[in-house]
């Protein structure tokens, strides 16, 4: 008989719905979605939607009646809710166990500098019956905040679908890229800045930038006062599931990946995962969990945050040498073959759902 479980998410996020497209092919799961955004929808999957009041956050705790009743109806053996102070908070009012808690990072970074929300992270926390994390950083944090030990279950990458390219398009062009949501905590600017200082010593380097957001029209200003606009290409936000075969072909002829942060709510870096999987050295900022992702002189070089001149540093090292780029894109792929397969991901999560709904209620 299926094991019925009830996923309490953003069914918008890329991530999550991931996650349920991988478990909607366990043959042994019957999966519900609750969560306010529409999203892609996939077959032998139940979608419930809770309903907008205001567009703010009180909505989530006008539909606590909601989420309640339709679990009555559901009657699920598990739900997994995802991201403390939103879902979390929801299933935590729920009362439902067994309850397990993914916290993804800004949620257990960020929301608790807030006394008020501190408490509906710590109380999502605690009531959780299992909680999982995406990184040794988020790990440390739970245990801080609320004493709970948390599971590490990272985003994987598809190994298959991300690996490193035998020919890159136009092998005399060398090609720096990130894919970032275009917005101040994301640090593009500083990308951009760094690319500036040495895009004159590398007539055949560009930039190109995947993503889009708030500050595209400042970063492209940036580029034209800098005078590098026809160095920098702006692909705009590309969706993976659409546009995957668009999507690989951009990253995967990257020579240099950057991820430059300046929060320390950055507890993982999905792009820069599927980077090391392609075989990418990566350029990261020396700040919350991209340390973790990045080994600093073995997969990539770690940098200073808003440091434009330590970037072009690191850039004009690894554009210069193409030897030390094949061995750290080297290195990059067994550490994601070893950390973030997707299919290992999936396992280790599947099997705490199993665990969790076969325990002996206390």
């Amino acid at each position: 008989m299926a094991v019925r479980i009830c996923i309490l998410c953003d069914n918008g996020s890329v991530h999550n719905q991931k996650w349920v497209d991988g478990l909607r092919l366990q043959n042994d799961f019957d999966l519900h979605v609750i969560s306010f955004s529409r999203g892609i929808k996939f077959s032998n999957v139940n979608y419930h939607s809770l309903k907008r009041f205001t567009h703010t956050k009180l909505d989530y705790l006008l539909n606590v009646y909601r989420v309640k009743k339709l679990l009555k109806q559901i009657k699920p053996d598990l739900l997994h809710a995802h991201y403390a102070t939103s879902y979390g908070f929801l299933a935590d009012k729920s009362r439902f166990h067994p309850f397990l808690l993914t916290g993804w990072g800004s949620d257990i970074f960020d929301s608790p500098k807030n006394i008020f929300m501190r408490k509906i992270v710590v109380n999502a926390l605690a009531h959780a019956d299992a909680v999982t994390v995406l990184s040794e950083i988020t790990k440390k944090e739970v245990k801080r905040l609320s004493g709970c030990e948390a599971m590490l279950v990272p985003f994987g990458v598809d190994l298959n679908l991300f690996h490193p390219k035998k020919e890159k398009l136009n092998n005399a062009l060398l090609r720096i890229g990130t894919i970032r949501t275009l917005s101040p905590k994301y640090g593009v600017e500083y990308l951009i800045k760094a690319f500036h200082r040495i895009h004159a010593t590398f007539p055949n380097a560009i930039l190109e930038i995947v993503g889009d957001g708030p500050q595209k029209k400042e970063l492209q200003n940036l580029c034209a006062s800098l005078n590098i606009s026809d160095k920098v290409i702006f692909h705009g936000y590309i969706n993976q599931k659409n546009e995957l075969e668009r999507y690989l072909n951009i990253l995967q002829n990257f020579d240099v990946f950057a991820i430059l942060s300046i929060l320390d709510s950055e507890t993982f870096g999905v792009a820069a995962v599927e980077a090391l999987a392609s075989g990418i050295p990566v350029v990261a900022t020396r700040i919350g969990g991209l340390t973790e992702v990045v080994d600093d002189k073995i997969t990539g070089i770690i940098v200073n945050v808003k440091d434009d001149e330590d970037t072009a540093n690191a850039l004009q090292l690894l554009l210069t040498d193409a030897s030390l780029r094949k061995i750290m894109g080297e290195n990059g792929r067994k550490k994601a073959e070893t950390l973030y397969n997707w299919d290992l991901s999936l396992l280790r999560m599947s099997n705490l759902y199993r665990k969790l709904t076969t325990a002996t209620p206390q």
